[in-house]
């Protein structure tokens, strides 16, 4: 009989009910049976259990820390695994978070269409430490999030074609109309405002509210999302039924290209600091953030269900919304490998 030990562990950074893969030898068979995945303590029940690899859940109420396969008289311990930090719950964000240059992190409560917030509270602000609180209320669908060069917030708010700036007073207040269907939105370095309107186009917005079409693009069945590269393209996901979507690129001249391909259901995207680029998607049946790396480096960095934004802060950890939900990683596990 082989002894059981772990080779490989894919990811090492999850949020709960995300899926992760152990490879390995002698994980399973007929004298040893079927293990107990256990994360930091927290049992799971595997998914798909086979001599060279189990799938297992991220249990609620996992905790970060080592990886262990558990049976009756065997224990095998594999790598240290980051399991996110859940900040808030009972939100319905549809894009991305964003984090101010407090540190506070901002997410929505966005609803079906024409939808108000169950308790009137549209925007929610969690400070650094992880405690949120109500910031705006009685906004009907505020969408998307970004912060312009001086750390002032505008928000799209689908239900009526607007684009609000919170002035410093805590108010919202329209900056503009008539942008369609505004979801995803992201300023250029320049302080111009580029606002994904979901029914087929980005437009560019100046500080003075001019508008102009910037570019054509396929219709989304739910929210595009926007992030500036630190080339300066503009890059856009716009998820369809097909489940083979790209990431558009989008020069400054409006220029529009397949960036990478062969998603399904792409939603938010971010860069961090070192100029990575992530990615909430599902790729070759995988579910969850991906390090866009090309065909053959791109890969899954954090397993999740149901992720559909992500940002970093000033420190570098990553903030991950879910439809439910925001967490954040302290980026231990992120581009790590066994």
């Amino acid at each position: 009989m082989t002894p059981p030990r772990i080779i490989q562990v894919r990811p090492l950074a999850g949020v709960e009910g995300g899926r992760v893969t152990i490879f390995g030898e002698g994980l399973c068979g007929d004298e040893m049976g079927e293990p107990s995945p256990r994360f930091n303590g927290a049992e799971a029940r595997p998914l798909i259990a086979s001599p060279g690899k189990i799938v297992a859940p991220i249990p609620e109420g996992a905790r970060s820390g080592v990886i262990r396969l558990v049976w009756p008289n065997v224990i095998v311990e594999g790598p240290f695994f980051e399991v996110a930090e859940k900040l808030a719950g009972e939100l319905h964000p549809v894009a991305n978070p964003v984090v101010d240059p407090n540190g506070y992190i901002f997410s929505t409560f966005s609803g079906s269409r024409g939808q108000a917030a169950p308790n009137g509270v549209s925007v929610f602000r969690i400070s650094p430490q992880g405690e949120a609180e109500p910031f705006l209320s009685d906004l009907i669908n505020p969408t998307g999030l970004a912060l312009d060069p001086n750390g002032t917030l505008y928000i799209s708010c689908r239900n009526d074609g607007t684009i609000r700036k919170v002035t410093p007073a805590g108010q919202a207040e329209v900056f503009i109309e008539g942008m369609g269907v505004p979801t995803g939105i992201a300023f250029d370095r320049g302080g111009s405002l580029y606002v994904g309107d979901r029914s087929g186009g980005i437009f560019a917005v100046d500080t003075g509210g001019a508008r102009r079409r910037f570019a054509r693009l396929p219709a989304s069945v739910a929210a595009y999302h926007l992030a500036f590269g630190p080339d300066g393209d503009l890059y856009v996901t716009t998820p369809t039924l097909s489940n083979d979507d790209p990431i558009f690129r989008i020069s400054a001249q409006g220029r529009v290209s397949s960036f990478f391909e062969h998603l399904a259901r792409p939603q938010g995207l971010a860069f961090d600091r070192d100029g990575n680029l992530f990615v909430a998607a599902i790729y070759r049946g995988e579910r969850g953030i991906f390090h866009v790396g090309g065909e053959e480096k791109t890969r899954l960095t954090v397993a999740g269900e149901n992720l559909v934004g992500l940002t970093f802060d000033d420190r570098g950890r990553m903030v991950i919304a879910s439809t439910n939900a925001i967490y954040r990683l302290s980026g231990t596990g992120i581009d790590s490998e066994t």
